[in-house]
């Protein structure tokens, strides 16, 4: 009974330091845009590499969160372009009363090294950005 108990014990601490499949950049648009939306600095910047981690400020973060709330409640985030060669992506973020454009790089780790916001009309001027 021991040595059923134990191997049960090893499986679960096995299981629970196996490797996690990592967010799909779709997935982690998503929740950083989200993140930053509701003006939530520590999630916003968790999965940004160091250098970018260093050019985000609060006032940034809620200089472009104030924008989006401008816009509406967010209701969707759509890929737009993207290449896992680059690790660049585009995404559109739709609000109740208009969209913008979420433009994100990822390092070969899977890390955010930028991470900027852009209105969808692409005469206008940049919003407030995190980049690296």
């Amino acid at each position: 009974m021991s040595s059923a108990l134990t191997s049960a014990l090893l499986s679960c601490l096995l299981a629970a330091c196996a490797p996690h499949k990592a967010d799909s950049p779709t997935e982690l648009a998503d929740r950083l845009t989200r993140a930053v939306y509701a003006n939530d600095f520590d999630t916003t910047v968790s999965s940004f590499d160091d250098a970018t981690k260093r050019a985000v400020t609060r006032t940034d973060l809620g200089a472009l969160s104030d924008r989006m709330h401008a816009l509406g409640t967010l209701k969707s985030l759509t890929e737009r372009s993207g290449s896992a060669d680059t690790g660049r992506y585009e995404f559109e973020a739709a609000f109740t009363s208009g969209t913008l454009l979420v433009q994100m790089r990822l390092d070969p780790s899977g890390l955010v090294g930028a991470y900027r916001v852009v209105s969808a009309d692409t005469s206008a001027p940049p919003t407030p950005s995190t980049q690296g």
